[in-house]
């Protein structure tokens, strides 16, 4: 790696500010106690975790969660669960990236590419490194709904994050849950409705040409709550042909059926085009950040794309100790993409629904009023229907604005079917010992029509069947203090376009390509110190992946996989939350992985005993937040991420980086009306990196660069709902 080289340093007036915005912030952190007492979440939002962060200071018992397909206390879960509540999802922020929401859950790393035409790159203990858009091995929920395509693909334009309420996480292999997710799930859930109206405009303006105007809606007509918002994004990109404009509408509602309730949503995203600037080399990468190659402007790479999501679920009690959850949903997508020598054009279909039943058994002979043995059964039925053509990429001939299709070159119908049953079974061996057992058959069915005959007719199906079984228990050793373990198999198909995409060039699947399959143990331990109000989670995890699914490109700059033969992930995660005084709070997350090829030979050489490229081996999270009486709430992140390799050989590595971002929100009541002003000023210092890497690119072309300095303002208007 070459040396780094040096850069100007910010102007003396830029600086001064800066530095006199830090140390106030910092001065802020540091005063002693404050005449303002912390408030302590109510039962509702404990159990349902609206005021829960990633690392609970309150007992691990009063926090339950619903990402394990049924309402359980953390403290009883045999798997590392991370909870982010509302202060970490909105505020003085974009909510555009989970990079924002997860960077205090260890063990998950994203790579926020500013990038709309492909999203971020999301991976879980090393899950999902392979995306190169979108994201692999990880089930995304939004209220209930899965993001997630029967493929294993999800993409996250539909997430609403500027009215989440919580994030839950399941950090590890989670098949025997929900299917086709290797690395785990991440169900995002909107904010709770208030008894009142509330409606909230919002306008954001920063660094290269962002702006983006918000409106939120929240409050209850009768019986029915809602939550309704919209989002109009407009911004040139920190990189040369990197703008976008982005439209986006959601709206959740729920309502009681007597102790159940009904909830729907709604989301619809669109954007008229986005730009995408694609990857540079590393000198590029390090002299030019905001530059693109000629090659991608004169293809003009980027995409339009529009997707509408909607879905209903049901939770309903039908007996004393019994629950029947089940839920629907259905998504449209249209896609216009243009790539280096390509222009695909998409149309899908996907949609599902999922039934479960619920109940609790006493084992003792007694009443029955302190169940011993909790069931859940029940399948998952999703179906996704692609029309996938692709044409030459003739390039952007003057006066067109967009890339013109030549030739055709693929155009085929693609089917998958799945079906999933799985039965868990949850018993309380008295009051200290929980053990858990979860076991799934899935079946997925790949059907490809070849429509485009001219080169023989390419036309496949294939089949993957799988058994995931797991097995947790855990130890309550004190009330605020429980061990957990679990041993579990997971495993995820290749997605339709992973499948499509042959190196031969044909159409059809690629009959080479096979799923991967992991086996994991984990170990850990979650507590708290309640007087010191100080709460941490510590885990251990070591899995071995077979056939593991690894990108590379080609001369086109196309992406095609293979699969690895033997992979070993092993890692420690730990999160410390702490608030030693009243109105500051103190987060930390680390993650120390080892992810290495143990069996890897392909065309190009033997790489075994190499480490998987694309994600860090170690990562470090820090922040503060303050918050005193005259409505001033300061944040202070500061990331530092290991450096890593970027391709199989390990010939090239991206570059470790450190990263602090500032924060300010100030809320004040001007003649009645409630405002909030809100500052921010990312990456602080002005650090050179790149957020997001491209594994295996052709040419070197490894690094998406990151912004340097990055100023964000914004204004809020509460009104309504008590202000």
């Amino acid at each position: 790696m070459s040396t780094r080289r040096p850069r100007p340093r910010s102007r003396g007036l830029i600086g001064l500010v800066l530095g006199l915005a830090l140390g106030t912030s910092i001065g802020m952190l540091l005063i002693g106690p404050l005449p303002v007492r912390a408030q302590a979440p109510s039962t509702r939002d404990s159990l349902r975790g609206q005021g829960a962060d990633t690392i609970p200071v309150y007992r691990s018992d009063e926090i339950a969660v619903s990402v394990t397909r049924s309402l359980a206390p953390v403290a009883r879960l045999p798997f590392a669960v991370s909870v982010l509540g509302r202060d970490l999802l909105q505020g003085p922020r974009r909510a555009l990236s989970l990079d924002e929401s997860l960077r205090f859950a260890p063990g998950v790393f994203v790579g926020n590419r500013r990038n709309f035409a492909v999203g971020d790159r999301l991976t879980v203990r090393g899950v999902g490194a392979r995306a190169q858009f979108g994201v692999r091995g990880v089930r995304v929920l939004a209220d209930g709904i899965p993001l997630t395509l029967p493929d294993g693909q999800s993409t996250l334009t539909n997430l609403d994050l500027a009215s989440a309420g919580r994030v839950e996480v399941i950090r590890g292999p989670a098949a025997a849950l929900y299917g086709n997710a290797a690395g785990g799930v991440i169900s995002v859930e909107t904010e709770l409705p208030g008894a009142e109206t509330r409606v909230t405009p919002a306008l954001f303006g920063g660094a290269y040409g962002f702006v983006q105007a918000r409106l939120k809606a929240t409050g209850r007509v009768g019986g029915l709550g809602y939550v309704a918002s919209g989002t109009y994004l407009d911004t040139e990109g920190f990189r040369n042909h990197a703008d976008a404009r982005v439209a986006r509408g959601n709206i959740a509602v729920s309502h009681a059926i007597g102790e159940g309730r009904l909830r729907g949503i709604l989301s619809l995203y669109h954007t008229p085009f986005a730009r995408s600037p694609s990857s540079l080399d590393e000198e590029t990468a390090r002299t030019a950040p905001r530059s693109v190659r000629s090659f991608i402007v004169e293809q003009g790479v980027g995409e339009r794309t529009t997707q509408v999501q909607g879905g209903l679920s049901l939770d309903l009690p039908l007996a004393r100790t019994n629950r029947l959850r089940s839920a629907g949903w259905i998504a449209w997508r249209d896609l216009w993409n243009a790539i280096p020598g390509r222009i695909i054009r998409l149309d899908r279909l996907a949609g599902g629904a999922r039934a479960a039943w619920q109940g609790d058994v006493a084992l003792d002979g007694g009443d029955g009023s302190q169940p011993a043995l909790h069931w859940l059964g029940g399948v998952d039925v999703e179906l996704q229907r692609d029309q996938r053509v692709e044409r030459e990429n003739l390039g952007i001939p003057a006066p067109e604005e967009r890339a013109i299709a030549g030739d055709l070159l693929l155009d085929q119908r693609e089917a998958v079917l799945g079906v999933g049953p799985f039965v868990q079974l949850e018993l309380r061996l008295g009051t200290r010992w929980t053990l858990s057992a979860t076991g799934r058959v899935d079946t997925y069915r790949f059907d490809v029509e070849d429509r485009f005959l001219d080169d023989g007719d390419d036309g496949d199906a294939r089949t993957f069947t799988e058994f995931s079984p797991s097995v947790g228990l855990t130890f309550a050793a004190t009330p605020s203090l429980n061990l957990f373990g679990n041993v579990s198999t997971a495993f995820q198909t290749p997605t339709t376009n992973e499948l499509s995409n042959r190196p031969d060039g044909r159409g059809g699947f690629n009959p080479d390509l096979r799923p991967e399959r992991l086996r994991s143990v984990e170990v850990g331990l979650r507590g708290s110190l309640s007087r010191a109000r100080f709460g941490y989670t510590i885990g251990f995890f070591l899995s071995r992946v077979r056939d593991a699914l690894v990108p590379f490109e080609g001369p086109s700059e196309e992406t095609f996989f293979r699969n690895a033969g033997e992979l070993e992930r092993r890692g420690v995660e730990a999160g410390l939350g702490w608030s030693p005084l009243a109105g500051l709070d103190a987060r930390l997350a680390y993650t120390r992985q080892r992810l290495r090829f143990e069996d890897f030979v392909t065309p190009e050489g033997d790489f075994s005993g190499n480490a998987e490229p694309g994600v860090p081996d170690q990562w470090l999270t820090l922040g503060l937040r303050h918050t005193v009486p005259f409505g001033l709430t300061s944040e202070l992140d500061v990331r530092w991420v290991d450096a890593y390799p970027v391709n199989d050989a390990n010939e090239a590595v991206n570059w470790s980086y450190a990263v602090v971002d500032l924060r300010f929100a100030f809320d004040r009541t001007a003649r009645g009306v409630p405002v909030r002003v809100f500052v921010g000023v990312d990456n602080l210092f002005d650090e050179r990196y790149n957020a997001s890497v491209v594994p295996n690119a052709f040419g070197g072309r490894y690094y998406e660069p990151a912004p340097g300095i990055e100023l964000l303002g914004g204004l809020e208007l509460p009104i309504g709902g008590g202000g």
